[in-house]
């Protein structure tokens, strides 16, 4: 009896596809959560910013300046001189428009206050007194027609006084100091104002010329 050769057609090794050895199963990850770190990173930015454009809104509204005081125009009238060895004099009416600037964001409240005139530099010859006002926030006011008489009979000492009049100019100086308050959001600062004016009277022209606020 002849045996008859079988053929193993089963295969001997079970080999899975090749999609099959690589199909492990996914791992789904939730997206990565804000660490409580970077909240607090932004909560002290936008308190930084915060600080910083009150600060910047302090610095602009409540800055008090000091408001500005100053002669717009002086004119003058009844003038009168001489001048020899003996007796030399001068007397005349100044006429004058002040302006206040007040370029604060609170109003400006001023009392009473004396405006002087002084020659060169021997003292004080006419006076007045301005009536107080009150400024509006980023307003100017003239004050028109301050009339002071001034002079020379004031003097306690008239040395060089001859020698000026012959030259035909007399050096004057108006001086005032304004003090006042200023009331911005619920803050009140004193502040004051000082006016110093140099001008020159032309005795021949009968006029002031040269007029210089500091």
């Amino acid at each position: 009896m002849v045996e008859e050769d079988r053929m193993t057609l089963a295969p001997t090794e079970i080999y899975g596809r090749s999609d099959e050895e690589h199909n492990e199963p996914r791992i789904w990850r939730r997206k990565t959560e804000q660490l409580p770190g970077n909240c607090l990173v932004y909560s002290l930015t936008i308190i930084v910013i915060v600080f910083a454009v009150c600060l910047i809104l302090s610095l602009i509204f409540l800055r008090i300046s000091k408001p500005e005081i100053e002669i717009r125009s002086v004119s003058t009238t009844d003038l009168r001189f001489g001048s020899n060895s003996t007796n030399s004099y001068f007397n005349a009416t100044l006429v004058s428009d002040i302006s206040i600037r007040n370029s604060n964001f609170g109003a400006f409240e001023f009392g009473n206050t004396l405006l002087r005139v002084v020659y060169a530099d021997h003292g004080v010859v006419g006076e007045t007194m301005i009536d107080g006002r009150r400024v509006e926030a980023h307003k100017t006011i003239r004050i028109t027609g301050v009339v002071v008489d001034i002079g020379s009979f004031r003097l306690l000492n008239t040395r060089g006084l001859d020698s000026d009049l012959r030259s035909g100019f007399l050096e004057l100086r108006i001086v005032a100091e304004i003090r006042g308050r200023i009331k911005v959001m619920g803050r009140r600062r004193w502040k004051v104002s000082v006016m110093s004016c140099t001008m020159r009277l032309n005795l021949t022209g009968r006029f002031i010329q040269n007029v210089l606020c500091e």
